[in-house]
């Protein structure tokens, strides 16, 4: 049988762990209204207890009923998928469409888990709705016979904020009076204001409600054939029908076990359990007709009555056809009988208005049985359920059958006309290819080296394979029969998954030593993969169960088949035209080529496939069958030499590849002359080996979609849609890779072991490049389809409140939170495909179509060469931040520029800067010369913003510039620095004019940072050039501060800062050599602490440099000698001021260190000894100056009104010294010298001075240092010589002799004190 349809499974997992909403009904109807328990929980949620039995895991975990109901309402959302979970008492709701409106921003994602506390009945759950509504209403009868009525809205779907907290607001329950005596067996809803419910005691209960009534309360009414007394009397049960046994009740005959209505629920039909086909006139409320499911005579076969199964319910189907049969036929039915190797039939309905109904079979003498998958009957095959899609006048209809045998099943279609269904009945059945994503668990090899238990854990871990509740179940299974005792030591469920299947099933095997011999570890690996194999074949059994079908549900207005599983659902799509060769013979092809063209007219199937189509299937299949017959060792050596071949850059010619790839597989020693004979045998059947035709191959290669032919559509893809169309990609890709895979071991084992006659045209070399180029595609799209990350919920939720700000900086709850996983497929590719509209071909076809585009759109042949879309998706795992996987994707990278910068890029995020900086130097000079490939912006993933963009193709300076940045981003500064270095010499080796804007815009960016780069990496020799090319003084003695002051931090106080700024080529540019000194004056100025000679201790523990002493040794490097002299004078002034002020900050610090107080003046006390070294070496610096120039100018701050004048023992006034023609005061005029004289009371002579800020004369360009600003008041220029200095020195001396000689002071005065002394001072 041809296999036109393929089934795609999609998993009911919730779109993320946020939109599961848990409901809690109320089971009692009592007094007051409920408050609504309920919360949007995490899907995780439920797995917080895991099952720990089979039992327990199907009870939980999987749906004993299950089916996808769609509104009567054309428009989104309009399927939902229900079912029920956790032991029959969650009713679970989500909605499924696969497509939308393109102006519909809103996605309905939201997962409603209704627990009503109490076991839900079989069949116990019916959906309606009416068509000008848009309320969905759900019915629910649970154990206690109580009828639940919910009134759900479709917003609560897409929002959990607009669910009404009173759940009796909008779920009413109530127990109809019928149920009070009997219980109930069915519900079945024809209307949201009409309900059937089928009683045990063989009556229907019809239950009626008025529009605008809210369910509380129900009309019912009881149909039986039966009269009233006899149904009273039915209640004492004598000389009563053989009654059915069902869950522990009685059930009667005529218990209708299946219900349906007509359209224009006129008529009710039913099949009870005694194997009759029911009509009631819903007008009348009577039976108007009955007939046995086979058209027997009842009354002629009493002895041999049937009885249908009470736990089935697919046994009818209503449908209307006009026009199909002549005869005025009204309905038409098909009706399901399990008896005689099971038989349909077809019922024709008519009259009924003014004459008496009449029911008839369409076809008497033919025995509709429908095709068994086993027709040898080694295995029972049983009809789980059927459906029928209806046509007008009877024509291109279809017939679904789900066959079931435990845990397997089968779909076949029947397409037929009414008015030649016997025929097509016996020649017309195609199947549905199932799904073969189940791959084989890891091969045992002799010669693995890799650990088992690494093995393993990728082959369980692996996205999509296994839910976490199988392994969670599985793991708890195997520790129960491993060791139920010990089962308490192991690791708990808050451990991590992989870690506690590690510590269960890898420690059971022990590593020993068998006699002299070394540690058996070859032996330890069998005995470890034995222990995997064992967990996998329990977690293999629990998962098979979530595989059972169900149900078959089918949207008559989008054309599309539901199969409900117990734990997902699968979609049956057509077929693909590589499908239609890998899940086909040619034999069955050839046969069934009427068959696809009648059924698929709006697919041109023949030009799909070609004219060698029954070949190319028997090529594909022989293909596959000689790989399957290679040894497990053979074969994973196969894999190995494909991914040296896929994953190297090739250096040689096609046929030394082709030779490499022989020689790793080793066909020759491995390959059996049975299995060679074999394949010749097979070939020889369909070709000559000895001339392989090349338009077999070719037929093959051509059915893989390689372009992309999505057009834009009015139509996007929802949630449920894109995750469907993702898993039959996923499926695709496993498969196509296979069948290139496969074809590609044939021909390089044919190359080897057949010679082609000499007219053979067929080319192996290019037939082998061929299919290793589209391998490459495909193992990467194997990878982006295997591997998870992160991502967005992409859910749009435009707000309705027009006032609201139409632009934040916060992001959104709702928007840009990874709270998903999702494969990389899914992620980066699946949301632009737009899904096709369905008005020319059936959504059957357009989802694989959607596929198609999907798989293109990932390399987008045509439009974007390979190399580019394998940088693209490397460059978007990088702004996403997902490291690892674009290390692991590294692999599939070209070794194009583009992709040289990517690799960059991503050891850059790694921190690996020196393997990222030569990728960035390697890809350099291509990046920047030429023309661009095309928009970075979009081929990088956004990795590049636009501003980078103009980085590219537009020289090597803004190349470069853009990689420092990078680096600086990274705060890598020492590679700031080098590509900085790069740039500039880029830049200058361009010859650009001065006058240039942007050159010098570009240049100074560089250098400056250069400059900062260097700073921060000490480089000081190469900060000192940058700056040393500014054009901008301003900016160059703002980063010579920076330089100097980085360079005295770094080496604290020692001379070592000041050797590396006197190394510095100052001279050969003036100017920096003046900023050098306004920088070391202006560091002093901003100095408050002195450091004197004394400190001692206090000296090494401060760390921050004496910027005074600095400045002076510097002036003295430079033969500045006077500018040394200032500074010199300067730290006299502070050390008198530091010994002649005890009350000031030093005295103080000094008192604090002293356990005893001393006096204020201590004989030859040490500061004294520190000013006369000052002024020794004061004397000294200006003794190296010519006579006209030893001298310094200082400034005397005059003292505010009544406190700048001293007074003299008389009382009168100074006098005013005389000024020369520039307004300087010489030292000797003032009365500087009657405060140090011999006998009286002095001042220090410090106290009103400071050094002047102006040059004493023209021929010296360093200015005098200062220490702070002025706070007094008018300044005066004094000028201080040699002699003068020699005077102090020797007043200085003759102090220390008046000391010795005890002539002592009697301390120092304050200096207000000083100021206001009326003691005649001694001449």
């Amino acid at each position: 049988m041809v296999k036109l349809y393929k089934e795609t499974r999609v998993d009911l997992r919730p779109f993320s762990p946020k939109t599961t909403v848990n409901i809690q009904i109320p089971t009692q109807e009592s007094s007051a209204p409920r408050r609504a328990r309920f919360a949007v929980t995490p899907f995780a949620g439920r797995d917080i207890t895991i099952a720990k039995d089979e039992e327990e895991f199907a009870r939980r975990f999987l749906a004993s009923q299950s089916s996808v109901y769609f509104r009567k309402r054309k428009i989104y959302p309009r399927t939902f998928l229900w079912r029920v979970v956790e032991g029959n008492r969650v009713l679970e709701i989500q909605c499924t469409d696969l497509a939308k409106s393109g102006v519909d921003h809103s996605e309905y994602v939201n997962t409603l888990r209704l627990d009503f506390q109490e076991e839900i009945i079989p069949a116990g759950v019916a959906f309606a709705d009416l068509e000008e509504h848009e309320v969905l209403n759900v019915f629910v009868i649970t154990v206690s016979k109580r009828l639940h009525t919910l009134t759900l809205r479709p917003e609560i779907f897409r929002r959990a904020a607009a669910i009404d907290e009173n759940v009796s607001d909008w779920c009413k329950s109530c127990i109809p009076a019928p149920l009070a005596f009997s219980h109930p067996h069915r519900l079945y809803a024809s209307s949201p204001l009409e309900l059937f419910v089928a009683l045990d005691n063989g009556s229907l209960l019809h239950l009626t409600r008025r529009a605008g009534d809210d369910g509380s309360h129900w009309s019912p009414l009881t149909l039986d054939e039966r009269t009233w007394g006899s149904s009273i009397r039915g209640l004492v049960k004598w000389h009563a029908q053989p009654s059915i046994k069902f869950q522990g009740r009685n059930l009667d005959p005529n218990v209708a076990n299946a219900i349906a209505t007509t359209s224009d629920q006129t008529y009710v039909f039913t099949i009870c359990l005694n194997h009759t086909l029911k009509i009631w006139n819903l007008t009348t409320k009577k039976l108007v007709a009955s007939r046995d499911l086979l058209d027997r005579d009842i009354q002629q076969h009493d002895g041999s009555q049937y009885s249908l199964n009470p736990s089935e319910s697919s046994f009818i189907r209503v449908f209307n056809a006009e026009r199909a049969i002549d005869g005025g036929y009204r309905y038409f039915v098909v009706t399901y009988s399990p008896f005689e190797d099971g038989r349909f039939k077809f019922w024709a309905v008519k009259g009924g208005l003014t004459t008496q109904l009449v029911i008839e079979d369409l076809f008497p003498e033919a025995v509709l049985r429908p095709i068994d998958p086993d027709p040898s009957g080694n295995m029972f095959w049983s009809i789980a359920d059927f459906q029928i899609k209806s046509m007008e006048e009877g024509k291109r209809m279809e017939f679904w059958i789900l066959w079931r045998n435990s845990s397997l099943y089968q779909i076949y279609t029947l397409h037929f006309d009414f008015q030649t269904l016997v025929s097509n009945w016996e020649n017309n059945w195609v199947s549905t290819a199932l799904e073969t994503r189940r791959e084989d668990p890891p091969p045992t090899l002799a010669s693995d080296t890799v650990d088992p238990t690494a093995k393993w854990m990728q082959y369980f871990l692996q996205p999509g394979r296994y839910p976490t509740e199988v392994l969670e179940t599985a793991l708890a299974i195997y520790q129960e029969a491993l060791n139920p005792l010990s089962a308490s030591g192991l690791p708990k469920g808050n451990t991590p998954l992989q870690e506690r299947l590690c510590a269960t099933i890898t420690p059971t095997v022990s590593l020993r030593k068998y006699a002299e011999d070394d540690l058996d570890f070859s032996r330890y690996a069998t005995d470890v993969d034995t222990k995997w194999r064992q967990f996998w074949q329990v977690a293999e059994d629990l998962n098979r169960r979530r595989l059972d079908a169900l149900s078959l549900a089918y949207d008559s207005y989008n054309d599309l088949l539901w199969v409900l599983l117990q734990d997902s659902c699968a979609l049956i799509r057509e077929c693909s035209s590589t499908e239609l060769l890998l899940h086909n013979s040619g034999t069955e092809l050839r046969e069934g080529a009427l068959r696809i063209q009648d059924r698929w007219e709006h697919r041109s199937v023949e030009s799909e496939i070609g004219n060698f189509y029954d070949q190319a299937s028997s090529l594909i299949h022989i293909a596959s069958d000689f790989r399957k017959s290679f040894s497990a060792d053979l074969a994973a050596d196969c894999w190995a030499a494909l991914e040296v071949e896929i994953f190297s850059d090739p250096s040689v010619s096609v046929p030394d590849r082709m030779a490499e790839f022989q020689a790793r597989c080793n066909f020759g020693e491995r390959i059996s002359d049975k299995t060679f004979d074999g394949l010749c045998a097979a070939l020889n059947q369909h070709m000559n080996i000895y001339k392989l035709p090349s338009n077999l191959f070719d037929t093959i290669i051509a059915t893989i979609p390689n372009h992309f032919h999505g057009k834009d559509s009015e139509l996007s893809s929802t949630h449920f849609g894109i995750a469907v169309m993702v898993s039959g990609a996923q499926e695709t890709i496993l498969h196509t890779r296979q069948i290139l895979f496969d074809l590609l071991l044939l021909i390089t084992f044919l190359e080897s072991e057949v010679n082609q006659e000499e007219d053979s045209d067929f080319d192996f070399a290019d037939f082998y490049i061929t299919l290793v180029d589209i391998l490459k595609e495909y193992e990467m799209m194997a990878w982006l389809s295997a591997n998870i990350r992160k991502c967005s919920s992409r859910i749009s939720k435009p707000s309705t409140d027009t006032s609201a700000p139409t632009f934040s900086l916060k992001e959104p709850e709702w928007q840009g939170k990874k709270e998903r996983e999702a494969t990389i497929l899914e992620d980066m590719f699946a949301h632009p495909i737009k899904p096709y509209p369905n008005a020319k071909s059936p959504q059957s076809h357009t989802l694989t179509l959607g596929i198609r585009d999907l798989l293109t759109w990932v390399t987008r042949q045509g439009e974007v060469a390979f190399p580019n879309a394998l940088v693209h998706i490397q460059c978007n795992l990088i702004a996403n931040n997902n490291i690892d996987l674009a290390y692991d994707f590294l692999r599939f990278q070209p070794s194009t520029p583009w992709a040289t910068y990517a690799k960059g890029r991503l050891y850059l995020s790694m921190s690996d800067f020196d393997t990222a900086a030569l990728y960035f130097q390697k890809a350099a000079y291509l990046l920047s010369c030429g023309r661009a490939i095309g928009n970075l912006h979009e081929m990088s993933s956004t990795l590049l913003d636009v501003v980078a963009m103009d980085s590219f193709n537009n020289g090597l300076p803004k190349y470069f510039q853009h990689i420092l940045s990078l680096f600086e981003q990274a705060r890598a500064f020492s590679y700031v620095a080098d590509f900085a270095s790069l740039a500039l010499q880029a830049l200058e080796s361009e010859n650009r004019s001065e006058q240039d804007r942007e050159y010098t815009d570009m240049r100074t960016d560089l250098l400056l940072r250069l400059f900062h780069a260097s700073l921060k990496t000490c480089q000081f020799d190469q900060a000192y050039s940058a700056l040393s090319r500014y054009r901008d003084v301003a900016l160059q003695r703002a980063a010579l501060g920076s330089l100097i002051e980085k360079i005295l931090s770094t080496f604290e106080p020692s001379t070592a800062g000041l050797r590396e700024i006197l190394h510095f080529p100052t001279a050969l540019m003036p100017n920096i050599a003046s900023h050098v000194d306004e920088t070391l004056v202006s560091l002093a100025k901003k100095q408050f602490s002195f450091t004197s000679l004394t400190d001692g201790g206090r000296k090494a523990a401060s760390n921050a440099p004496d910027y005074t002493r600095l400045l002076q040794a510097y002036r003295i490097a430079r033969n500045d000698y006077r500018g040394a002299a200032e500074v010199a004078y300067r730290n006299v002034q502070r050390l008198r001021e530091a010994r002649d002020a005890p009350s000031s900050g030093r005295a103080l610090i000094k008192a604090h260190d002293r356990e005893e107080p001393r006096p204020a003046v201590e004989e030859d006390d040490p500061e004294s000894k520190e000013i006369r070294q000052e002024l020794l070496s004061l004397i000294n610096l200006l003794a190296c100056v010519d006579k006209s120039e030893a001298y310094i100018l200082v400034e005397r701050e005059e003292e505010e009104e009544g406190h700048h004048q001293q007074l003299s023992t008389d009382g009168r006034r100074r006098s005013t010294a005389q000024q020369d023609e520039d307004g300087n005061v010489f030292m000797e005029d003032t009365d500087l010298k009657s405060s140090i004289g011999s006998t009286g009371r002095r001042l220090s002579s410090g106290t009103g001075f400071r050094v002047s800020n102006t040059p004493a004369s023209g021929r010296r360009d360093s200015k005098a240092s200062g220490s702070g600003t002025n706070i007094g008041g008018p300044v005066r220029r004094v000028i201080v010589t040699l002699d003068h200095l020699r005077r102090e020195f020797q007043a200085e001396l003759d102090r220390v002799s008046r000391i010795e000689r005890g002539d002592w002071e009697f301390g120092v005065l304050d200096a207000d004190e000083a100021d206001n002394d009326d003691t005649m001072v001694l001449s």
